[in-house]
Order: structure tokens, then sequence, then C-alpha cells
């Protein structure tokens, strides 16, 4: 019986970290806050909730960049093994980004550019003036005046944490894309896509 309540223990701490460890301020946040100047981190969800960070980070004068995600990579040599073995290697390690805390470890990896780029990086990311933005937590989701095809049920989440020593500023904005087509106007819609987009230019598929 005591093994059984233990057994019961254990999986619905499992359900509650795989549904929130990738949600808001982690440690992975705390750290940056602790550590370096100003960062932005930047997570895009979609259905499945995957763990996902791209962070831009200063400290000092050193610009750096950083991701966050899965990291179990199908390499042609796992064919010489057993298939039971190849199966629970890629389950185990598929599932483990979800049952540890968003934190420094092994998900975590330092991305390498040109000094020169990094400071272009910095600079047009400074300019779009993040700090100064309205959210959708603000202004609200989807369109000002509701039209009918306008929602969308499915669309992608973007939450942008701009992180200094004092403070970390959490934005958050659904489906973007979709509704600065449908009604476009929203400067703060307008340049978290703009960030998007400059953080998909440098980090280049990363």
């Amino acid at each position: 019986m005591r093994f059984i309540v233990y057994l019961f223990a254990i999986c619905i701490f499992s359900i509650n970290v795989k549904a929130q460890n990738n949600i808001g301020i982690t440690p992975m946040h705390k750290f940056f806050q602790k550590n370096a100047d100003s960062t932005y981190i930047l997570q895009g969800l979609g259905t499945f909730n995957i763990p996902n960070y791209r962070i831009l980070s200063i400290v000092g004068d050193t610009i750096s960049i950083y991701t966050y995600k899965p990291r179990v990579v199908l390499d042609s040599k796992l064919k010489t093994i057993p298939k039971i073995f190849k199966d629970a290697f890629l389950k185990n390690n598929g599932n483990l980004i979800y049952l540890v805390p968003i934190d420094i470890n092994v998900f975590f990896q330092p991305e390498y550019l040109k000094i020169d780029s990094l400071k272009q990086f910095w600079v047009k990311s400074s300019k779009l003036k993040m700090w100064e933005i309205k959210d959708d937590k603000i202004d609200g989701e989807g369109c000002d005046i509701k039209k009918n095809g306008d929602a969308v049920s499915d669309g992608g989440k973007i939450y942008l944490h701009l992180i200094t020593k004092d403070s970390i500023k959490e934005l958050f904005f659904y489906a973007p894309d979709y509704y600065n087509e449908k009604c476009p106007g929203r400067k703060g819609r307008k340049a978290i896509l703009d960030l998007w987009d400059l953080f998909n230019l440098y980090f280049k598929g990363k």
C-alpha cells in the first residue's frame, strides 16, 4: 500500500513538472538575473509545449548567445545496437527535458558568432525598444474588433523575458503572425515579430 501511494505521488509530480517547468520564470531566468547585466530570453510554444529557448545576453562588454532545447540526435551508429536498447535510449532521453527544471544543465548550450555579428545583434535588438511595448496581456489577444473567421484556437505562443539585475519583465503574444496579418497595426505585435525574425537571422536555425 505504501508503495502504491509513493508511485502515485511520483506520477503526479512528473505530470506537474511536464506541464509547468517550461512556462514563466525558471531557475535559468533567475541565473541570468543574478549573473548578467541584461538578457533577452525568447520562447516559442506550439502544440506540444516542448521547452525551446533562445537567449541573447550581455555581461559588461561581452555579448553571448545560448539555446535551451532537446538535444537527442538520431546518430546513424544507433542502427548497430539492438532495437530495444535504441528505442529505450530515445524514449528516455526524449522525455528527460520535461522532467528536469529548466536551468544551466545539459540542455543549455552556448552558441557561437563572430564578435561583430554579436554586436550587430545586440544593437538591432535594442533598437526595437522591447521594454516599451505593450503585449497581449495589456492590449488583449486577437483583433480589436471581432469578425467572423478572425479567431484562431491553435495558434502558437511567444514569450519574451527581459531581464536585468533589478527585474524580470514577461511579454506574451498569442499567434502574433496570424493576427498581424488579419488585423495589422499593433506596435507590440509587430515588434515581437521583428525580434523573432532577428533571432532567426542570427541563430540561423539553432
